[in-house]
């Protein structure tokens, strides 16, 4: 995963994050959502933690890309 396609996902899940709790919105569907999102959000950002921390280790896949950018 590159560099930007994570911050991408790091900056929605921070949206998701922030969305109003639900006991200041009254409607059943809205506080359904909002636990569903809450569990993804975290989901995505741990997703994003692992690839950054692997990727950081193995930087073979950035390397080839560069190559194959340079060759154009």
């Amino acid at each position: 995963m590159r560099k930007k396609a994570s911050d991408i996902i790091v900056e929605l899940v921070s949206s998701l994050q922030g969305a109003p709790y639900p006991s200041t919105i009254n409607n059943e569907l809205y506080t359904i959502w909002y636990e569903h999102a809450q569990i993804a959000a975290q989901e995505a950002l741990h997703f994003v933690e692992r690839k950054r921390a692997k990727e950081a280790k193995d930087d073979s896949l950035d390397t080839l890309v560069d190559q194959a950018q340079k060759k154009k």
